[in-house]
């Protein structure tokens, strides 16, 4: 991808896919493949949010005035996703069907809202205004996110980006 809105929103989907495939498996009642998916995706959610905090956002910050009031609700955000998934898995391992699909439910919601600031606002403002800087921003996040990849998580999303 050439674009930050190109690559983050393929972050997105391939987020959305890991958190689909434990639903699929909850049904299933299949708990221990839901317990390996779940940690594939918690992985890669808090690697997604971990490399925008790292590389995106204090791009975003430099560039744009007054881009620290938005930027902070975003990772305010994060924070309360983090403290979800955290909420899931301790769901998860106890075997409370209930209590994961509540917190899976408050994910989805918060997620929602979210990607809609970041895919309708954030990504393509900085497309646009760090437009000289692009290919360096999208090179730097592709490497952090190299550099801190779980195993496993490569050829998922090179299936996502050859759909």
């Amino acid at each position: 991808m050439d674009t930050i809105c190109g690559q983050l929103g393929l972050d997105h989907k391939h987020c959305d896919l890991l958190f689909a495939q434990i639903g699929t498996c909850l049904r299933e009642r299949n708990w221990e493949d839901a317990h390996t998916r779940f940690l594939r995706f918690s992985d890669a959610i808090k690697q997604h949010i971990r490399m925008e905090e790292k590389v995106l956002f204090p791009v975003f910050e430099q560039t744009i005035r007054h881009g620290a009031g938005p930027i902070e609700m975003l990772r305010q955000e994060h924070q309360q996703l983090r403290c979800i998934v955290d909420r899931m898995f301790d769901a998860l391992i106890n075997f409370h069907p209930a209590d994961f699909l509540l917190h899976a439910e408050s994910y989805t919601l918060l997620m929602q809202q979210h990607c809609v600031k970041e895919e309708m606002l954030v990504y393509p403002l900085l497309d646009k205004v760090a437009a000289e800087q692009r290919a360096q921003i999208v090179h730097a996040m592709t490497e952090y996110s190299r550099a801190i990849a779980p195993s496993g998580q490569s050829e998922i999303t090179e299936r996502l980006q050859s759909d």
